[in-house]
């Protein structure tokens, strides 16, 4: 007893030694930042001068500096937070030679600072960095090289993570500190490129944060929308800004919009530009007598012909492209995209999605039909644009470079049947494969899913396999992890990206986004980021290795209860595209079944093996059936609760807090659609008394979800859907039976 009293003693004398020890630095507790400040008075005012610099020139000292030194700053505030070092322990100081006394820091390019090159390295790409650090005359020299400004700049937050600061959320509350103060790293040498070139999320919409994008930063992602109104700050950062849509035609080449040019048939334009187009054999003049010329007016054969005639309907979604034969219309369209990119709204993208309608419908005149297919029509009309954006250049007009970014979805999802236009620019062009009828309870390549997955699969290959394909350029992956009818449920897709992922890189694809990414209040939608952006980072990794450290990181005093949850949440969501949105290229869902009652009270309800109500588990296409869905929510929410009464940590109680407000929103969700299935079940089956029974707790979950209002409005900015009744989209069908089973006063 005695042996042990004193062994204790010594533990509890030695343990401020050990942590004091371990925030230890080597150069006398000093560090000096070694950074190029360029022009900038300071290397602080180089890491805030975003608005001093010109992100679209050539010169790119600024640049580097700006990024450079707010990559320097970044490393010395994390630093006083997790190690024994105070603020006046650190000097960010502009490049000049190595001092002595204190460990160092070197930071930049080649280019940028030309202490930090340290041998021959051989990046793969831009955005790659190489750590190093020495040991000399007793100080650390730590070596952070780029293979550009961004480089560099995940360089640093590379170095962090590997000091134990991990930046899996928004905010403090997302971030994950050591518990005791750490030393700085010896004997590191590693050099990292990005598996996927551009990582991040499709965006139509300026409703970002801070938090939000330094945490994209921090964890490698470079992909957002150029609508966001403080682009300089994005650009510091490194995230690439992405826009267009399939608003294109409409925006420019509105059918209703003025003609700029003076008609030699039209009267009152006469200060306008001559115009450059024959006139049209099918002019009528100012039809609608509005004392103006539109473009419809002035040229109807540049518009899609439908049944016999041109067509003016040109909206966003479900009308009418463009006759994309017309030699004159697409470069009418191309030279006013091409201003918009120069000097107008679009100036500071650097991608631009150039699609055509949604769900449109394509021009019927012969012409038109003999391009080929939807997809040969659609390479026909890229390739002209790209065209114009190269004499831009040339001209010194357009003085960046700018991606055009083309689609593979629905209609087009079929490759083109010929040979691309010849001297296509595949450097400035990549095409997006969009698989939105896919289900998620399979991976894409499970050749267990021949009812949805399959087809599309088939699809995917012949873009991307077979030596005698016509495209073989840059290859965009859009995924569907938060579409729309979703609105942010709490779904789950790590065993989807563990798999999709890297099969998506090996099939050749180097650039990702998803659409509608939630930007605030995360919640169990945390892991689904985390995850996503080490994936994309690096196709390598070990998966459940990162998902394992997640839990035990992010939830330290409850990781098995929450581990568990969480598993029984993925499940429960899984065949959620079906249930919610549409699967399969017969776009089967639930929602449309449901709303086929008030016209066919027969209608079938389940057509799909992947969905039923009662477990159906056939050999193929399985997934689980409506019953099931709810038992597995019915064992996320005993470990969740669970894990909420024994959570010994502040910060990991807020954590828990923000999931379970979104899992709860996901309950009602769920026992929402249960309830109404089950009343139409009923109904069909004529039994009243216990329909309207059902319908009583379909009446207290529509109630229940009409309140939930702010976890809505996380994907989106002036959403039509207001709140979880509303993100039902089965309001037609509560009202139908609402008349029937409801108590009518």
């Amino acid at each position: 007893m005695c042996f042990k009293f004193l062994y204790t003693r010594f533990l509890y004398l030695m343990i401020p030694l050990i942590i004091l020890s371990a925030g230890v630095v080597k150069g006398g507790n000093k560090v000096v930042i070694l950074v190029n400040k360029g022009s900038f008075a300071s290397v602080e005012k180089a890491a805030s001068g975003e608005k001093e610099v010109n992100f679209r020139d050539s010169d790119l000292l600024d640049d580097r500096a700006c990024t450079e030194c707010f990559a320097a700053t970044e490393l010395k505030n994390f630093l006083v937070r997790v190690t024994d070092l105070k603020e006046g322990d650190i000097t960010i100081t502009s490049v000049n030679k190595l001092p002595e006394n204190a460990d160092l820091f070197i930071l930049g390019s080649v280019k940028s600072n030309p202490l930090v090159k340290d041998g021959d390295v051989k990046f793969e790409t831009e955005q790659s960095f190489k750590i190093s650090v020495k040991t000399d005359k007793n100080r650390l020299i730590t070596r952070i090289q780029g293979a550009d400004r961004i480089g560099t700049l995940y360089g640093v937050y590379s170095y962090l993570d590997r000091l134990g600061i991990h930046f899996y959320g928004l905010g403090d509350k997302g971030t994950v500190y050591p518990k005791v103060p750490v030393s700085l790293i010896e004997g590191l040498n590693i050099i990292e490129n990005p598996s996927f070139l551009t990582r991040g999320f499709h965006a139509t919409q300026a409703r970002g944060s801070l938090e939000f994008f330094l945490w994209m930063a921090r964890n490698k992602l470079n992909l957002w929308t150029f609508e966001e109104p403080d682009v300089l700050f994005l650009k510091k950062l490194g995230i690439k800004l992405i826009g267009g849509g399939h608003i294109i035609q409409s925006k420019f080449l509105n059918p209703g919009g003025r003609y700029p040019y003076n008609h030699p048939r039209f009267s009152g334009d006469e200060n306008n530009p001559a115009d450059p187009y024959p006139v049209s054999a099918t002019y009528q003049g100012d039809v609608d007598k509005n004392d103006t010329l539109s473009y419809f007016e002035a040229h109807p054969e540049w518009y899609g012909l439908r049944n016999g005639k041109r067509s003016s309907n040109l909206p966003e979604w479900a009308g009418d492209n463009i006759c994309t034969s017309n030699s004159d219309a697409k470069n009418e369209l191309a030279k006013n995209f091409i201003n918009c990119l120069i000097d107008g709204e679009w100036k500071n993208a650097d991608l631009i999605n150039l699609w055509m309608l949604d769900e449109g419908n394509w021009c019927e005149c012969d012409a038109c039909k003999q391009k080929g297919n939807f997809t040969d029509r659609l390479f026909d009309f890229q390739n002209v644009v790209l065209n114009k954006i190269h004499e831009a250049r040339k001209q010194g007009r357009l003085k960046r470079d700018v991606q055009i970014v083309s689609l593979a979805y629905h209609e087009t999802l079929a490759p083109p049947t010929h040979s691309l236009p010849e001297g296509f620019d595949y450097k400035n062009f990549a095409l997006t494969f969009f698989p939105i009828e896919r289900c998620y309870v399979h991976t894409l390549a499970d050749p267990a899913c021949t009812e949805i997955n399959g087809p599309i699969l088939r699809d995917y290959n012949s873009w991307t396999q077979g030596e005698d394909r016509f495209y073989k350029g840059s290859l965009f992956i859009g995924e569907y992890y938060n579409v729309s009818y979703f609105q942010t449920l709490p779904l789950l897709f790590t065993r989807m990206m563990k798999t999709d992922i890297p099969w998506y890189y090996k099939t050749g694809a180097r650039h990702f986004h998803y659409m509608h990414t939630p930007t605030r209040l995360w919640g169990t939608w945390t892991l689904n980021q985390h995850l996503l952006s080490r994936l994309l980072w690096n196709v390598n990794i070990n998966a459940d290795s990162v998902v394992e450290t997640y839990f035990k990181k992010y939830y330290p005093t409850t990781t098995e209860p929450t581990r568990q949850f969480y598993r029984h949440l993925e499940l429960a969501t899984a065949n959620f595209k079906p249930f919610k949105q549409y699967a399969g290229t017969a776009k089967y869902s639930i929602r449309r079944q449901l709303k086929e009652l008030p016209k066919n009270e027969n209608a079938e309800i389940f057509s799909l093996d992947h969905l039923h109500y009662e477990p159906f588990h056939p050999v193929l296409n399985d997934g689980l059936d409506v019953v099931e869905m709810l038992d597995e929510f019915q064992q996320a929410r005993k470990y969740l609760d669970q894990a909420m009464l024994i959570c010994n940590d502040s910060l990991e109680r807020q954590r828990l807090l923000e999931d379970e407000r979104r899992f709860a929103y996901g309950e009602d969700m769920m026992e929402f659609h249960y309830h109404i299935i089950r009343t139409a079940l009923l109904h069909q089956q004529h039994k009243p008394e216990m329909a309207r029974h059902e319908f009583q707790a379909v009446a207290t979950y529509a109630e229940k979800l009409k309140g939930i209002t702010d976890l809505i409005q996380v994907s989106s900015v002036g959403s039509a859907i207001k709140n979880g009744y509303e993100a039902t989209y089965l309001t037609m069908v509560y009202d139908y039976f609402n008349q029937i089973y409801g108590n009518r006063k």
